[in-house]
């Protein structure tokens, strides 16, 4: 039996369903058509499971398109005369139908079986007729799926070929191509590129098989010098070819594979890389040693023959120019140290062109170039890439890089080295940013400087004539120059009151300037807070009395207690809290609480006042910041006095800080803590 006679078989036994005359191969489904025909067939009996009406719309829609008129050209009706099968013409009319009966899929109706004749049939074989329905419907449905199946399995099939013929395309236009044909002389096998003298073969005794992957044919078998060409000899060079379809096949797939395999690893390489340059470009604040950091890694980690950046700037002339800014190796040094430039917008280089485009260049062959820059400094450049450095649509400079092979960079290295180009980009802006933030933040503290040295100066000029003021009422006021009328001593009151008033104020304002510009300490000595707590109280005494207000003071510090702190200035935290709280307290009073609580010293001073609401508790304590600009107003004060007291608790390594509900009525508690620090320690 032939070969052809023996595929003829196969291909019958993989075709047949049934058991249908050999004369019309072309209706027999393939088994796995009926397998995904069966599968189908399922899928829809599983959704009309779930929703009757998806079904309807699936069956809709699948015989829609199967009775496509522009795709097929089948009857869609027949008539059976007991003698013949015939397509029909026309409609038959309503009035000549004795019994019809509906063919359909679930609840999709797409024909109908009519009975020509004059009686009418009986209930049973109406019975009859519905059943033939029903099975005539079913196999038409299968027939149907095994149908599209099979165009689905063409369609693949076609799909394969076109591929494999793509991939081939592909292979042999790589450049690592293997050779188009070899020669075998029973001696030697010999590649060779020369169509030539492959096809030029002796005319006579030639045997030649086509070489197909998917009947997409791929080359020939040529058999030279045969002396038989027997039938057997036919059918061995099939069966080789055969054979050897399959196995090239493999290793092309095998092949492509490896360079997919091997070019992955050369992104994932490269990708660490551009992570490696990034994070070390990322954790470097002098943009000079960022520059020369970047250059040097990429040089080193891609193999590179030169890498440089030049940054876009204006010579002393306005002119644009791209100044080298870092380069690698000996040869960068130089041409940093002779300051290298392009002037983009008068050169016709690669620079120019990249600076105006804003697009990546690549250069496989710098030796055709006639643009290439550089040359003499760099003479064994043979390709080089040119990337745009830009941030937020902002031309920054240019990433360059060289390479002594040829053909070294292609499409595929653009997204690395923008990757790379862009993350330096920004590292740079960053490290500007943050190097003109540490200017500012220098000329910001000296002018901070600058000032508080002025109020402290300021200060003391003013004070020196308040003293003035200040000691010359009060001798008038004793009528030491002479006798006073009671107008003159009302006016001289109020000066010597608004003196001392404002002489209170310049000492808030010398104090803070002091604080801030570290010339103010506090000098630690034996204290006993018990005293002067007390002597707070008696100092403050005679303020209640002039706004009927109440003081009280619950002092449970043991009174006999010495700790180291400056006394001075304890006392003068004390008549700030309880200043305050009487400034903004209109009825009721003041209280105070002390204790002492295991290794500490804790007071607190409550008052009735009008409250601070919770969201600017720690905002009272900032200098210059008022709880409500008009009731400070009327008060007055310069908001000096709580943020000076917090200083000098902490000064003691102590903590003051307020609680309130925002209540007016329920006032506000100020709470301040002092470790204990005995003499002996």
């Amino acid at each position: 039996m032939s070969k052809k006679d023996n595929t003829k078989k196969q291909i019958q036994k993989l075709l047949s369903m049934e058991e249908i005359p050999e004369t019309k191969p072309a209706k027999q489904p393939h088994q796995k058509a009926k397998k995904v025909a069966s599968e189908l067939r399922e899928a829809v009996l599983h959704a009309s499971k779930s929703s009757k009406k998806d079904k309807s719309d699936l069956e809709k829609i699948s015989w829609g398109e199967f009775l496509n008129a522009i795709d097929r050209d089948e009857r869609i009706g027949f008539r059976f005369d007991q003698e013949e099968v015939t397509p029909i013409e026309n409609q038959l009319s309503d009035e000549s139908l004795s019994a019809n009966a509906l063919l359909k899929i679930g609840d999709e109706v797409f024909g109908k079986i009519q009975l020509d004749g004059e009686q009418n049939i009986s209930s049973k074989n109406e019975k009859i007729l519905s059943s033939i329905a029903q099975q005539v419907s079913q196999h038409i449905e299968n027939l149907r799926l095994v149908e599209q199946a099979n165009q689905y399995r063409a369609e693949a099939e076609e799909a394969s070929r076109l591929l494999t013929q793509q991939g081939w395309d592909e292979y042999l236009q790589s450049p690592d191509a293997p050779e188009i044909g070899y020669i075998y002389d029973q001696k030697r096998v010999i590649a060779t590129n020369d169509l030539e003298t492959i096809t030029n073969l002796a005319d006579a005794d030639i045997i030649t098989q086509a070489i197909s992957v998917r009947d997409e044919p791929i080359g020939q078998l040529t058999l030279a010098n045969i002396e038989a060409q027997s039938e057997q000899a036919h059918s061995l060079l099939a069966t080789v070819v055969d054979g050897l379809s399959a196995h090239i096949e493999n290793l092309r797939l095998l092949d492509e594979t490896e360079r997919g395999r091997q070019q992955l690893d050369k992104r994932a390489a490269e990708l660490e890389t551009v992570a490696k340059v990034s994070t070390a470009a990322a954790a470097i604040r002098d943009p000079e040693s960022l520059l020369r950091s970047v250059v040097d890694l990429t040089n080193y980690s891609f193999k590179l023959y030169h890498t440089s950046v030049y940054l876009a700037e204006k010579d002393e002339e306005g002119v644009e120019i791209l100044k080298l800014a870092a380069a690698s190796g000996k040869i960068g040094y130089k041409m940093l140290e002779e300051e290298h430039f392009v002037k983009f917008k008068e050169d016709q280089s690669i620079f120019s062109q990249v600076t105006r485009a804003h697009d990546v260049y690549i250069s496989n062959d710098t030796e055709d170039k006639p643009v290439f820059l550089a040359r003499d400094y760099l003479p064994k450049t043979r390709s080089e890439m040119v990337v745009p450095m830009i941030v937020a649509d902002q031309f920054v400079g240019i990433f360059d890089v060289k390479s002594e092979i040829p053909n070294r960079f292609s499409e595929d290295d653009i997204r690395t080295y923008t990757t790379l180009a862009a993350q330096t980009a920004i590292a740079l802006q960053n490290a500007q940013l943050y190097e003109e933030q540490i200017r500012t933040v220098e000329r910001l503290r000296e002018l901070d400087h600058l000032k508080s040295s002025f109020l402290a100066n300021m200060s003391h000029e003013l004070r020196t004539p308040l003293n003035s003021i200040s000691g010359f009422t009060q001798v008038m006021l004793e009528g030491l120059d002479g006798p006073l009328s009671k107008e003159m001593e009302e006016d001289l009151g109020l000066i010597g009151k608004n003196a001392d008033h404002l002489l209170i104020l310049i000492n808030e304002v010398l104090d803070m300037a002091k604080i801030e510009a570290g010339r103010l300490s506090v000098t630690l000595g034996p204290a006993n807070l018990y005293q002067v707590l007390e002597d707070v109280i008696k100092t403050t005494s005679t303020l209640t009395r002039q706004n009927d207000l109440t003081i009280s003071l619950e002092n449970n510090i043991p009174e006999d207690l010495i700790i180291m702190a400056d006394d001075m200035r304890i006392q003068q935290v004390m008549i700030n809290l309880i200043g305050n709280a009487m400034k903004f307290t209109k009825e009721g009073g003041v209280f105070i609480y002390s204790e002492k609580d295991k290794d500490l010293i804790r007071i607190k001073v409550v008052d009735t006042g009008l409250g601070i609401p919770p969201e600017l508790l720690e905002t009272i304590f900032e200098a210059f910041s008022q709880v409500d600009t008009s009731t400070t107003r009327k008060v007055g004060g310069t908001g000096l006095g709580l943020p000076i007291s917090r200083r000098f608790v902490e000064m003691h390594n102590g903590r003051l800080w307020a609680e309130s509900s925002g209540i007016e009525g329920e006032g506000s508690t100020f709470i301040l803590e002092i470790p204990i620090v005995l003499p002996e320690e």
